[in-house]
Parts: structure tokens; C-alpha cells; sequence
């Protein structure tokens, strides 16, 4: 299928700089040589935005949850197109750069957010605060904390594909819609990069619907959140590849003395309990973090925890059936502790495992399951 665009412009009470915006995305969209559509999601405009949108072409599409995420994710769910460029209404984006944001998507980026730093930004374009201050030190701050080359986090021009919008299950509703769009990117491992782009004063200047305190709080408190996310997944699988060297070292090479301390394969039954109560926090995290904006993991994620789970099962399953069989040579006599305790050990790790995998899975679906009804 031949790619095409859609471009979704967020409006509330834009009528003078709507039609100007529409008639510089058709220009952009057919910069890009491709097919398009514009999109303009309304939010309860009371002027004559919806008339002037319409005449110039664009599709209008009604948003009552107010908000700039809110307006945005509606428009987007409209778009017919496979690449989607969103971008403000107030005329200070150049959608005429479209062409550089599909030219990145056609080479295989998923995301694709703009630059205006790199571009240039035009005097008085930018609140001297916004411009020095906040814009700065939040996009520090966002690259550290997810690891991402992005410059200009909070720029509302960007593209991306129709599926990669899908795997982020944004649900903001407000100016932080942008922060989680690239938040969300960098722990699913999509492709990003950034174009240049500009910033201009706006053809009829009025008073920006950005809130630069309160929304600077959304946006640290969401970002905060899904870093603490990541740190807690990466810790875990981490502290998991630890325990496990440790584990089975101990068995391998048990029993064995350290000092005056014996080391044996009963002295891991206080190991594995301490390590199944850790296994039994970390679901309670995962399960009351439902309370918070989510990172839903993708489907082929889930896919690999099921199949996963299944198969930790099944190895463990078999080690305990060897132990049995083992067992029952001795006449089910006393318990060889070289190997019979470790092949129990490695069967109940391996069990345990496979039912923490199976767990979390379920866990996740039913959070799913009741967040869509």
C-alpha cells in the first residue's frame, strides 16, 4: 500500500490562523509527493473555527474531552493514513517542513519530532523563560532520564506511523500529551529522530493555552513516573540474572565451606524465600501502578512473557518428574542432597519463574480489561 498522510491540527477558538495552517499542511503534503488529509480536531470551539476549517478543505472532527491530548488522540484515531503529522494551530509551526518529517518515515523511523533550535526560533516566537529556562532544563532532564538523543522534547510539530501511535497508548489529555509520546517511544524501543524545524510569531498572536508552571509540574510528574518504570524493570531483570548466577553456583558447586560457614543445598531455602517475597513485591508494584499513567506493553511483549512462562514451567516440570524417578531407584529413601536437593531447587526456581511470568501476564490484562470498560 502507497503511503499517505494526515495531518491533525488541535484547535479551540482558532479562527483566525485555522485556515492558514490548513492551506500551508495541503502545501507540505504535497511537498511530500504523497496523498494526504488534514484533520482538524476541534475541542469546543465557540468561534468561527469550524466554518473556517471547513471551507478550507480540512475534515473536522467533533473532541469533547477538553484538552491538548485529548484533542490531539482524538484527531488521530480519525486519521485514515499510515503516517500522521500532528502540529499546533496557532500558525507558529511551518507545515511546509512536512516533507522532512515523511522523508524520515519513509527510511524507517516510527517517530520523528522537530527541532527548533536546530531550525531556528524567531524573535519573540518564544517566551524568554520558555526559551532559556523550561524548554532547556525539562528536555535535559527527559534525555537523561530515558536515554534520548531528542533535543527539543516539547516541540508540537512531529510525525510518526499509525502503528507506532498504537504501541504507545498515550493517555494524557493535557501539554504532557508530547513528553509521554516520547517517553513511551524510548521504553518500547522505537525508532526516533529529530528534523530541523522553525518557530514563528504567530500571524494573530493571543494568549498561548500553555500554562508554563502548571504544566511544567504535568510534565516532571510523568516523566518521574515512567523513568521510575524503566529503573524498577531494569533493576528487576537485572537483580533476576544476578540471583540466578548465585543461585545455581551455589548448586553447582555445594557443598563447599567459607571460612567457618558451610555451604550447602539446604542453606537456599532462606535464599528462595527471600527471593519469592521479592517476586510477590514486585506484582504488588506492577498491579497498583494501575493507579498511575500506565506503560501498557505492547502485544508481542505479552506474546514473549506467555511464551516464556510456559516454558519455564516445562523445564521445571521436568526436573522435578527427574527427581522423582531419581527418588524412586532409593526406593523413595533419604533424599541424596548432591542431587536430588539440587534437582528440586532447579525445578522450583524454574516453577517459579515460569508462574511470576504467567502472573504478571494476567495481571496486565485484567488492568487492560477494566481500563476499556
Amino acid at each position: 500500500m502507497k503511503n499517505k498522510v494526515s495531518v491533525v491540527l488541535p484547535c479551540l477558538n482558532e479562527e483566525k490562523t485555522i485556515s492558514y495552517c490548513i492551506k500551508k499542511a495541503f502545501i507540505g503534503i504535497e511537498n511530500s509527493h504523497l496523498q494526504g488529509e488534514v484533520i482538524v480536531a476541534d475541542n469546543g470551539s465557540t468561534d468561527n473555527s469550524i466554518i473556517e476549517a471547513e471551507n478550507a478543505g480540512a475534515k473536522v472532527v467533533h473532541v469533547s474531552e477538553k484538552g491538548y491530548g485529548s484533542a490531539l488522540r482524538g484527531g488521530i484515531e480519525k486519521a485514515e493514513n499510515n503516517f500522521i503529522i500532528m502540529g499546533d494551530s496557532d500558525s507558529t509551526y511551518n507545515f511546509e517542513h512536512i516533507d522532512r518529517f515523511v522523508r524520515k518515515l519513509e527510511e524507517g523511523s516510527e517517530l520523528v519530532v522537530g527541532n527548533r533550535f536546530k531550525g531556528g526560533v524567531e524573535k519573540n516566537a518564544m517566551p524568554f523563560l520558555n526559551k532559556y529556562v523550561g524548554n532547556p532544563v525539562l528536555s535535559f532532564i527527559a534525555k537523561k532520564l530515558f536515554n534520548s538523543e531528542i533535543g527539543d522534547f516539547h516541540c508540537g510539530l512531529r510525525g510518526f506511523t499509525k502503528s507506532a501511535f498504537k504501541k504507545m497508548d498515550l493517555k494524557s489529555t493535557g501539554m504532557e500529551f508530547a513528553t509521554e509520546m516520547i517517553a513511551k517511544s524510548s521504553l518500547l524501543d522505537l525508532k526516533i529522530t529529530e528534523v530541523p524545524t522553525t518557530l514563528s510569531v504567530s500571524i494573530a498572536p493571543r494568549t498561548p493555552h500553555l500554562k508554563p508552571f502548571r504544566d511544567g509540574i504535568r510534565h516532571l510528574k510523568l516523566m518521574f513516573t515512567y523513568s521510575f518504570i524503566k529503573l524498577f524493570n531494569v533493576s528487576f531483570n537485572f537483580g533476576i540474572t544476578l540471583f540466578s548466577i548465585f543461585y545455581f553456583g551455589i548448586l553447582l558447586f555445594s557443598p563447599f565451606k567459607i571460612g567457618s560457614v558451610n555451604i550447602s543445598t539446604g542453606s537456599l531455602n532462606t535464599v528462595e524465600n527471600i527471593f519469592l517475597l521479592f517476586l510477590l513485591l514486585r506484582s504488588m508494584l506492577k498491579l497498583s501502578s494501575s493507579l498511575f499513567p500506565n506503560f501498557i506493553e505492547n502485544k508481542s511483549i505479552k506474546n514473549d512473557r506467555k511464551n516464556f512462562g510456559f516454558i519455564y514451567i516445562f523445564f521445571g516440570t521436568i526436573f522435578y518428574v527427574s527427581d522423582f524417578i531419581y527418588w524412586t531407584r532409593f526406593n523413595f529413601g533419604i533424599i541424596d542432597e548432591n542431587l536430588n536437593l539440587k534437582l528440586i531447587s532447579i525445578a522450583s526456581l524454574l516453577f517459579t519463574f515460569g508462574v511470576f511470568e504467567l502472573f504478571r501476564l494476567v495481571i496486565e490484562t485484567a488492568t487492560d480489561y477494566f481500563k476499556e470498560n
